[in-house]
């Protein structure tokens, strides 16, 4: 056994249709000299406590084997102990393991002992870690832009702020994860395709979103508003934003995508002026609008 490896089971692992499985990922591990200490994750026992006993013991390189969602259980404080995450996907949705290149079941071992280690930037929502995406529904919440800007859905809609991708990873939803900023995404609902009182704005159509980059900003609500951090219920009327470059230190496979969006680079937070939304991007215009609310 390898002591500086720790392999951490979700619970619904426990199930019968799941042993041949591990017993394969066992044996794997053994053959490649990285079968470590196995612990289980459980309802009512501290994710946090558990594997901060791990480390404690002796663990370097941290294996959470379940799927996407086992990941998020422990990213919230994850990125603060020194180690490095490996991940084995038995079960959907895994997403995430998609964009990190590595294949599910067996065949993730030989990723976890060819050890490439990328090191990622993480989001941050007040004192909580975010390795994907933070996502509000149907609101009318504001976003505070890099201290610049309020951007908002005037009629509500869904605002994202993505770091690696988003939570469902569905329509290839993507953010760069190595550029040292989150993307923030507004898709306002619109029941048909919204006509602007401004000539220079290019209507917006149903499903496109505003993106942009920022660094730091706040969340603001006038009533409760509901988020969900890495898939995490969070309540309340205000939020702090930001990112720390280069936290998170990650085993990844070859086909690893992790620095690319789908519209390609997407512009920065401007120094002033007003945005609009067309086919994903923003263009910048007047700046006689600069100190206004942008609502989409």
């Amino acid at each position: 056994m390898n002591r500086l490896y720790a392999f951490l089971y979700d619970d619904f692992l426990s199930a019968p249709s799941y042993q041949k499985i591990l017993a394969n990922i066992e044996t794997r591990c053994s053959i490649l000299g990285i079968q470590g200490r196995v612990s289980r994750l459980a309802i009512f026992r501290s994710a946090r406590e558990l594997v901060e006993n791990l480390v404690m013991d002796g663990a370097q390189t941290v294996v959470v084997v379940g799927n996407d969602k086992t990941l998020q259980k422990i990213m919230w404080f994850l990125p603060d102990l020194p180690v490095t995450v490996g991940y084995i996907p038995v079960a959907e949705p895994f997403g995430i393991a998609s964009l990190l290149g590595i294949p599910p079941g067996e065949a993730a071992c030989d990723i976890l002992a060819a050890r490439r280690v990328e090191t990622l930037d993480i989001g941050k929502v007040d004192k909580r870690y975010f390795l994907t995406e933070v996502l509000i529904q149907d609101t009318k919440a504001s976003v505070r832009v890099d201290k610049q800007f309020n951007i908002s859905a005037k009629h509500a809609g869904t605002i994202s702020i993505r770091n690696l991708g988003s939570i469902a990873m569905n329509g290839g939803a993507m953010a760069n994860a190595k550029d040292g900023w989150l993307e923030l995404a507004v898709e306002p609902i619109l029941p048909t395709e919204r006509k602007s009182r401004f000539s220079f704005l290019k209507s917006l159509k149903r499903g496109e979103e505003t993106l942009l980059k920022l660094k730091e900003g706040i969340i603001e609500s006038t009533e409760p508003v509901d988020l969900l951090i890495d898939g995490h219920p969070i309540n309340g009327f205000k939020f702090n934003l930001g990112v720390i470059p280069n936290k998170l230190k990650i085993i990844t496979g070859r086909n690893k995508r992790l620095d690319s969006s789908s519209d390609g680079a997407l512009p920065e937070a401007p120094s002033h002026g007003i945005v609009s939304a067309t086919q994903g991007h923003l263009h910048r215009v007047a700046s006689w609008w600069s100190k206004q609310r942008m609502y989409f």
